[in-house]
């Protein structure tokens, strides 16, 4: 993250360098041609009026108001679209930066349910079993990580020309990471499941851990233990702009973007059991504990060209500002699969087998591929000039990225049992879970809030 900030930093200085390094045309006097000596001509018998024209309202304003006193006195006229004219295409400054704070909400992560419950007395073949009478899902209920959270906002730029009709741009944000957590646990006096979809019988299931197709958190009498969820995602980008205007005049302007956009969405899902067998299991010695973890994750990186508009239009102190465009190029998906179980029985070594619930040497594994994907933005803000200097602003925002993977996307919950460990009996059968990566849009939305000074 700090060396694509840094890099884009970079960028913008060099281009300022190019363009303070323009050297300015030498003062160069008119020619003119020789005249001839003045000639004597009669005067008139009496002076004729001469016939003047009151200059506009335009004219006087444009000659006798400062261009930086320009916009906080109103707009004098707005009939014409001019390349620079008699002040630069405002708003004033050549340089400017931008801060603010932002509210954002993003789509969040489809996951399949992870934890059930079922009332106590249920057998334990379809005890939390999806589908069966009494089975609850404790979690999760809807989509993860798709709440408001906040952020920061961040713009610098500066124009090459007195006109301000060329210049470069950096923009920044940071959105805050989203984070949700669940815990359950019982000693064993509730039911507690995790549901998954049997492969080697063609039916859905749960599992207990004392036996290979079955496995239970907690059921009376036989297993006491715990499970937890934990769910994050993180998004940033950085957005570098050439501009150039198409149109100017003193109450607004319309320029051209042209840059690089990088986006980068990032996700975690992370599940781990904590279990005790109790005297009623039969095939596991009392006391063994069992450590069942699976984690999910997921990086894209976008890198695309940017190609959009800018366009603000002034009335008197307020001002209306809207930017839009889309990103073209490639998204880099990583996937990483992984899980663990550790048995530990009472007084003997722990031992450490590949694979949890719903990872197992099927699908495990760090998985990268690239994506042609697109992003469409668009940003609306409505404003105040405070002082000649200095503006505030409200602002909507709203972005779509395609082609994303999402960490709980990735989640086959069909299951061969006979990879479960310990894994006694041998594996056989098909080779499930597997790795299909899923993809789905990923959207930002969300409203804004600044202040801009230029000078």
């Amino acid at each position: 993250m700090l060396t694509r900030l840094l890099g884009s930093v970079a960028v913008t200085v060099v281009a300022a360098s190019i363009c303070w390094a323009q050297p300015t045309p030498p003062a160069t006097l008119p020619k003119t041609k020789p005249t001839a000596p003045p000639s004597l001509t009669p005067m008139p018998l009496k002076d004729a009026p001469a016939k003047t024209t009151p200059p506009t309202a335009a004219a006087v304003a444009a000659t006798t108001t400062p261009a930086s006193n320009m916009l906080m006195s109103g707009c004098p006229t707005c009939e014409s679209c001019t390349p620079c004219g008699c002040i630069p295409c405002g708003p004033p400054g050549r340089f400017w930066v931008d801060a603010g704070w932002v509210f954002y909400s993003t789509s969040g992560q489809n996951v399949p349910p992870l934890v059930t419950t079922a009332p106590v007395g249920t057998p334990r073949q379809t005890a939390g079993v999806l589908g069966q009478p009494g089975t609850r899902v404790l979690f999760p209920t809807s989509d993860l990580n798709n709440d408001w959270r906040s952020g920061f906002y961040f713009n610098f730029g500066f124009w090459c020309d007195e006109c301000q009709t060329r210049g470069f741009e950096t923009n920044f944000f940071y959105l805050g990471d989203s984070n949700e957590n669940y815990s359950v646990g019982s000693p064993g006096t509730t039911i507690l499941t995790r549901p998954f979809f049997n492969a080697t019988t063609g039916a859905p299931d749960t599992q207990l851990v004392s036996f290979p197709d079955t496995q239970l958190v907690s059921f009376p009498g036989i297993l006491s233990g715990s499970v937890s969820v934990t769910s994050d995602t993180n998004v940033w980008g950085i957005n570098p702009n050439y501009i150039s205007n198409c149109c100017c005049g003193p109450c607004g302007r319309f320029d051209v973007l042209l840059g690089f956009y990088y986006l980068n969405v990032s996700d975690n899902l992370n599940i781990t059991e904590n279990l005790t067998s109790l005297p009623g299991q039969q095939n596991v010695a009392p006391g063994t504990q069992f450590v069942v973890n699976d984690h999910f994750s997921t990086t894209n990186n976008f890198y695309g060209v940017n190609i959009g508009f800018a366009f603000e239009r002034r009335f008197s102190h307020y001002y209306l500002g809207v930017r839009s465009g889309i990103a073209l190029g490639v998204n880099h998906q990583t996937i990483d699969i992984n899980g663990s179980t550790t048995i530990t029985p009472p007084g003997g070594p722990a031992t450490v087998y590949a694979g949890g619930l719903l990872t197992q040497p099927s699908n495990i594994g760090r998985y990268e591929r690239d994506e042609f994907a697109v992003l469409p933005w668009v940003g609306v803000r409505l404003g105040c000039q405070v002082t000649t200097h200095l503006r505030t602003y409200v602002g909507y925002d709203f972005a779509y990225l395609s082609n994303v993977v999402r960490a709980g996307e990735q989640i086959d919950t069909r299951v061969n049992t006979t990879q479960i460990a310990p894994r006694t009996a041998g594996v056989s059968g098909p080779l499930l879970p597997a790795f299909t990566p899923n993809e789905s849009g990923f959207t930002i939305t969300g409203v804004r809030v600044g202040v801009e000074y230029r000078f």
